[in-house]
């Protein structure tokens, strides 16, 4: 058996494309009424060797500039998930601020993540988490690999 296969480190690098969901309803998103655009977020894996290089980059600038507190807050979780998620995003389709489309600016890619916070509630998920939860997800890059 080819073991090639399980390599998702080298999977992961090629980004998915996450079709958004509305943060309360979990309706798809698209552009336009007619629901032929849909809202997407291309996505690149956490095993990346890619991700990896970038989160644990991000990680040692958090640990540099700021002590440890002993309460964390909600706030402070949700900018760690979207320190953690700018580096996974590989691009947008039918995704727009006002008339411009979205791009890979680190001030888009924050806004975007920012647009909603974590909240904990059933059934709602932010931005931030639908993209986390997609590349931390191990089959939405990998795929079903043959078992025999």
């Amino acid at each position: 058996m080819d073991f090639a296969q399980f390599d998702s480190r080298s999977a992961a690098e090629k980004p998915g494309r996450v079709h958004l969901l509305h943060p309360v309803t979990g309706a798809e998103l698209y552009a336009d009424a007619e629901q032929t655009k849909p809202c997407i977020v291309l996505v690149r894996g956490t095993e990346s060797r890619t991700a990896q290089k970038a989160l644990r980059a991000a990680q040692q600038e958090r640990m540099k500039a700021k002590p440890k507190k002993d309460v964390q807050m909600l706030e402070d979780l949700h900018a760690q998930m979207v320190d953690s998620a700018v580096p996974l995003i590989a691009g947008f389709e039918n995704v727009s601020r006002g008339e411009a489309a979205l791009t890979l600016a680190e001030d888009d890619l924050r806004w975007f993540l920012n647009l909603q916070m974590v909240n904990g509630q059933e059934g709602e998920r932010s931005f931030v988490e639908q993209v986390l939860a997609f590349a931390s997800r191990r089959d939405s890059y990998l795929g079903n690999a043959a078992a025999a």
